[in-house]
């Protein structure tokens, strides 16, 4: 029973600590994901938000603000420079923190404060650049529109300030109260209006949105991180796998440490319940007794390992706190289910089956020994064991599909390993007989135990496959994020540049060694006919393609963010022929289009035909240019394009922006550094993450090898007593149980490398959905880990089989 209970004791409490951590590290990190928004979620629209919602958000308890963006000239004096506004109300920004500076393009961190508050009426706070475009500083006044506003703080980082594609030049933050006042806003203006929305109940959010959908019109949408930015979406999705493929193992491995020591316990009742039955109880009485004892074992460890749980994960994050940039929430009561279920779920399922069906069995037959534990109804305890572990993971997870995948390889690789395993064990037996002593006792400890060497050997092949394989794939996750965000990833975008100005701009970005891929030519455009046919208003609606006017381009260069997947690249296409198109995938399988279908454009009130050439996937979470349309190479030239590219800009040359504005004041950039910025500090807080559940997780892989090495210790007590009895010395034991443990590590690192290697494919290809990537690595280090950790736990788990002198085992055995 103690041994039970202490195996319970230390899965309940593993599980428990990782679940609570990984609860917590979830909700941190999608809370701090929010930021990117200023909000939980963002209700977007063309047209002012309607007022009378505000009573539903009330309802619901939320906390909102509102924000209203449009492109204004600022004047001041006789400088004008065009500005991206933002109106805000009070609670402006709900989620993240707005930092706000007294000196332009500053760096020191005294200089730099959180905003605990907006711009006062008749003050504008601005992005540092704006400044000299302008020839003021702060405390000077500009005016937007017929409004004048001071200028009192400089904007050193806004928490939504990249995420939007369309702000048009520097920041000016300033009061919704002074909207009116501006006049800007007339009939026809393009203005985004945003309803910005948070609460601290998850489920409250989810509740409102719910009754706010029926009400939104074609003008409004709801966004979220996952429609706003993919890359960090994308990056987020694949963590929160990770995450819960992590909790998953934990469980599976804490299941095995339960099954295992709960075997142990039921083989040591065997004779107990003969004696019971000889003295005259019954099945039932017997049944009672141990579901009582069971009961109260599973009740006791599983509070005491949720309470030693919760201060496992408090000390983690005691530990690290100061490494993660993100503040973990308090864990919610949800994070306690699984620890609790493992526990009991494993312990009826596991130790109740055997001492469930041996009442039924002849007490004879037990104590003459003719019938051991394992052989009572085994494939239904394994089968109830294995379905008890799929419940567990699938609640832990949450993810049906995830959770058979994995327990499938999981059967697989135990039945091959159950095979070669038994094939090793045949190898071996010739060569037992030509070895020294201590391979001799080693080999033939391996021989004679067959059955649980063959469960020993497959037991390590699973944890520390299952290891690998976590391992193997944070790795993975960090590469693929990396390579996702290079250093030098671009940074900025450079729109509306003239034809006739093109070489002067590239001449500026050489002159300050700043480079680019390619300059696309770029043109305004609709669609409006597919085959001849006008699409009907509906489906305009539907479409946003057809809704809108896109982005037209033409290039003969295809880059790597972009493959064909269906049709001819331009290579093929016959020259001086009809003019071709590209179209992107999802805009494809939207309008419903094809490869040779015909499509009419309206650019500026002349018509272009084309044809479909090909179908093409892109990535969209790429920092280059991207088009829904690529057209033919010159195909574009008679419409007055206007060139634009994307570049990187290292911060300590940002001053180029403004010489670029005024070699050239109608250019257009987009900086996107600071939503960069945020992306990257989020997947550092992910990536930060991973690395801590990988540790939580080889605690309990730990906990499985320790309890498959201990399992055998009586037998193994009993051999070397005899054997010291016999005049095998301390040094030959010793020798010969590294040697044992050692083959015992070899094998199963051997497996565990293969099959851990083709989880990790699979896990890449299918879960995760990252690039597949092979690891030769884990064949030398994995294996080497293998069997010094394997090695090492018996040799130290079995030290006491060999320090105790032989009588004391032989009285204590008699």
């Amino acid at each position: 029973m103690k041994i039970l209970a202490v195996a319970l004791l230390l899965a309940v409490t593993v599980v428990a600590g990782i679940s609570i951590f990984t609860d917590r590290l979830q909700s941190a990190i999608t809370r701090e994901s929010h930021s990117f928004l200023a909000a939980d979620r963002v209700i977007n629209s063309s047209q002012p938000i309607p007022l009378e919602w505000r009573a539903l958000a009330q309802q619901h308890r939320l906390q909102y603000a509102y924000s209203t963006q449009f492109s204004s000239m600022a004047f001041a004096g006789d400088a004008m420079q065009l500005a991206a506004v933002k109106a805000v109300t009070e609670g402006y920004p709900l989620r993240g923190k707005l930092h706000i500076a007294t000196q332009p393009f500053t760096t020191d961190p005294q200089q730099i404060t959180v905003a605990t508050t907006i711009p006062a009426q008749g003050e504008a706070w601005v992005d540092a650049r704006l400044l000299p475009l302008l020839g003021i500083s702060l405390g000077d006044t500009l005016e937007v529109g017929e409004k004048p506003l001071k200028v009192t703080r400089v904007i050193a980082e806004e928490p939504d300030g990249g995420n939007s594609f369309s702000p048009m030049g520097p920041r000016l933050l300033m009061n919704a109260a002074d909207l009116q006042a501006t006049g800007v806003i007339q009939p026809g203006s393009r203005i985004s209006y945003n309803w910005l929305l948070a609460s601290e109940d998850p489920q409250q959010l989810q509740a409102f949105l719910q009754q706010l959908q029926p009400r939104l019109s074609v003008h409004e949408r709801i966004r979220d991180v996952a429609s706003s930015q993919k890359r960090l979406a994308n990056a987020l999705a694949t963590a929160r796998k990770f995450l819960s493929l992590s909790a998953m193992i934990s469980v599976l491995l804490a299941g095995v440490a339960i099954a295992i020591a709960a075997r142990r316990f039921a083989s040591r009742h065997v004779e107990q319940v003969a004696l019971l039955k000889s003295l005259g109880a019954g099945a039932g009485q017997i049944r009672g007794l141990y579901a009582a004892q069971l009961l109260w074992l599973g009740v006791i460890t599983s509070l005491l390992g949720l309470v030693l749980g919760y201060w496992l994960q408090a000390a983690i994050v005691q530990l690290v706190g100061d490494l993660l940039p993100v503040t973990l929430l308090a864990p919610g009561w949800l994070a306690l289910l699984p620890p609790a279920l493992t526990g009991l779920v494993c312990l009826v399922c596991f130790a109740a089956p055997p001492l469930w069906h041996l009442p039924t069995v002849p007490p004879m037959k037990i104590l003459r020994r003719e019938l051991p534990v394992s052989a009572v109804r085994q494939y239904w305890q394994v089968l109830i064991g294995l379905l008890a572990l799929l419940l567990l993971v699938a609640v832990f997870s949450g993810d049906w599909v995830l959770t058979v995948s994995l327990s499938a390889g999981l059967v697989v690789l135990v039945a091959l390993g159950l095979l070669l395993a038994r094939l090793l064990l045949n190898g071996i037996q010739h060569y037992s007989e030509r070895s020294g002593s201590r391979w001799r006792l080693a080999l033939a400890s391996l021989q004679r135990n067959r059955q649980q060497t063959l469960i020993q050997t497959v037991v390590f092949a699973l944890a520390v496959s299952l290891l690998l394989s976590l391992t193997g794939l944070r790795t993975s996750l960090l590469e693929d994020w990396q390579l996702q965000l290079p250093p030098e990833t671009p940074n900025h975008f450079l729109l509306n540049v003239a034809p006739h100005q093109l070489d002067g701009v590239k001449q500026l970005m050489s002159d300050n060694q700043l480079t680019t891929e390619q300059f696309f030519p770029m043109v305004r455009g609709r669609l409006t006919h597919i085959n001849g046919v006008e699409p009907d208003e509906e489906k305009r609606e539907r479409t946003e393609t057809l809704r809108r006017e896109l982005n037209l381009s033409w290039t003969d260069h295809l880059n790597s963010d972009n493959k064909v997947i269906a049709g001819q690249w331009w290579d093929s296409w016959p020259a001086g022929g009809r003019v071709g198109v590209s179209v992107e995938q999802e805009a494809a399988r939207q309008i419903g289009l094809q490869v040779g279908d015909e499509l009419r454009f309206s650019i500026g009130g002349l018509t272009l035909e084309a044809t479909v050439a090909s179908i093409r996937s892109l990535k969209w979470d790429s920092m280059n240019p991207n088009f829904y349309f690529l057209f033919s190479p010159q195909s574009l030239d008679d419409f007055a394009p206007a060139y634009m590219t994307s570049l990187y800009i290292p911060s300590q040359q940002k001053a180029f922006i403004n010489t670029l504005l005024r070699f050239d004041p109608t250019l257009v950039v987009i900086e996107m550094d600071r939503m960069l910025a945020q992306i990257q500090a989020i997947v550092s807080q992910v990536s930060r993450g991973v690395e801590l559940m990988l540790l939580a997780v080889l605690a309990a892989g730990f906990l499985v090898m320790w309890a498959a090495v201990t399992s055998s210790f009586s037998e193994r007590q009993q051999e070397a007593a005899l054997l010291r009895a016999l005049g095998s010395s301390r040094k030959q034991l010793l020798g010969s149980l590294w040697l044992e443990f050692s083959l015992l590590g070899l094998m199963s690192g051997v497996m565990a490398v293969a099959a851990s290697e083709v989880l990790l494919l699979a896990m890449q290809r299918w879960v995760l959905e990252i690039p597949v990537r092979w690891h030769p690595g884990l064949w030398l280090w994995g294996v080497s880990v293998s069997v010094l950790l394997i090695g090492a736990m018996g040799v130290f788990a079995c030290r006491r089989t060999i320090t105790t002198p032989p009588a004391v085992i032989l009285r204590e055995l008699a």
